[in-house]
């Protein structure tokens, strides 16, 4: 019988905290190449922002001990990326929903797939946090098992006696808890400057990953906890194509550059973003090549007919289009329009266009 679960996503707490690292250097063994060769190594630059609940213990004890380390945090991602295809991993054991298990090496599993990367190192922030738990609890159960000094004492040591009694009331006192494991969301942002021959801003991809608890609802299923991706965005910048546009009469005499990105956002959880990694190389060179064979008046116009290429003809369900040009005023560096359209947009477009006895536009 199949296993059913229902997943529990923990309620934001009132106070949460924040560990980052920003900008770090994170050359991968392996990664998207523009020249679709296997197995060649890549520039990347990550960030990361692992949320928790919480800090306050630490700062009311100015005590180390009891915050996260960046620094292990940073050692543990590097380590990670650099010996990924030094050893054996089971494929569910990550932070990646389409892959079901199996024996696999990590270099190949990291592949093409900028998901993984991230999922990789959200995995690195969620096993620091444990780990951070567990050593605050075994302190603080260590403390707990320290015998109290005896405050009773003689007239002559009543000064002794007082700051016995005040240590020992502050040992009582109510402390703020601390950090819990239980809630946990790790934001990664990657950005592959050379990941496609025709962006040169390169492929950029950001995911929210939280803690889920599972909550077996079918008989032998069992309950547990994984990480649950609850938001994924994909930026591809600045495709430069050279094309007629504009209504000027000077704009119709020769190309002029345009600057395009694609920007895709949704869910985390459901299939839309495997369209996208698996799209995007080629969607960039065929975006690229397309509209410098157009001629149009309006930056509205062109940013539509991106539009088409990327969800019609390439299969993904929504993209924002931002159409720039570098040349249309002197003294504003670019000038250009953002659009936001759907696979259902141009199919209720085309409808409309049939019911009258218009042939579908491919604009």
């Amino acid at each position: 019988m199949a296993q059913e679960f229902n997943v529990r996503i923990p309620t934001v707490p009132a106070v949460i905290d924040h560990i980052q690292l920003r900008d770090i250097q994170l050359p991968l063994p392996m990664g998207p190449d523009p020249w679709h060769r296997p197995r060649k190594p890549q520039p990347c630059t990550a960030s990361i922002k692992l949320s928790y609940s919480s800090a306050i213990a630490a700062a009311a004890a100015d005590d180390v001990a009891l915050s996260l380390d960046y620094g292990k945090l940073y050692r543990r991602v590097e380590a990670e990326i650099r010996e990924a295809g030094h050893r054996s991993v089971h494929g569910e054991a990550l932070n990646v929903g389409s892959i079901k298990g199996g024996e696999t090496k990590l270099e190949d599993f990291l592949g093409e797939d900028v998901r993984r990367i991230a999922g990789l190192i959200a995995d690195c922030g969620f096993g620091l946090l444990d780990e951070t738990v567990a050593g605050v609890r075994r302190m603080s159960h260590s403390h707990q098992s320290l015998p109290v000094a005896s405050t009773q004492t003689t007239s002559s040591g009543t000064a002794g006696a007082e700051a016995q009694a005040q240590t020992a009331i502050a040992a009582n006192a109510p402390r703020p808890d601390p950090i819990d494991s239980e809630y946990a969301q790790c934001e990664v942002w990657l950005h592959l400057p050379k990941a496609l021959l025709r962006a040169e801003g390169g492929l950029k991809y950001r995911s929210v990953t939280v803690w889920g608890y599972k909550e077996p609802s079918g008989e032998g299923a069992e309950a547990g906890r994984q990480p649950m991706v609850l938001e994924q965005e994909f930026r591809i910048e600045g495709i430069r194509s050279y094309c007629i546009l504009g209504v000027n009469s000077h704009e119709r005499l020769e190309k002029q550059a345009v600057i395009i990105s694609l920007e895709f956002k949704g869910p985390g959880q459901l299939s839309w973003g495997s369209t996208v990694v698996k799209t995007y190389q080629e969607m960039a060179r065929v975006v690229a090549e397309r509209v410098e064979e157009t001629s149009y008046q309006t930056v509205e116009a062109l940013a539509t007919f991106i539009a088409r290429i990327v969800t019609v003809e390439f299969g993904n369900e929504r993209v924002t289009v931002t159409v720039e040009k570098p040349s249309a005023l002197a003294f504003v560096e670019r000038a250009g329009v953002e659009i936001t359209r759907s696979q259902a947009f141009f199919a209720q477009q085309d409808y409309l266009r049939m019911k009258e006895g218009i042939e579908p536009s491919s604009r």
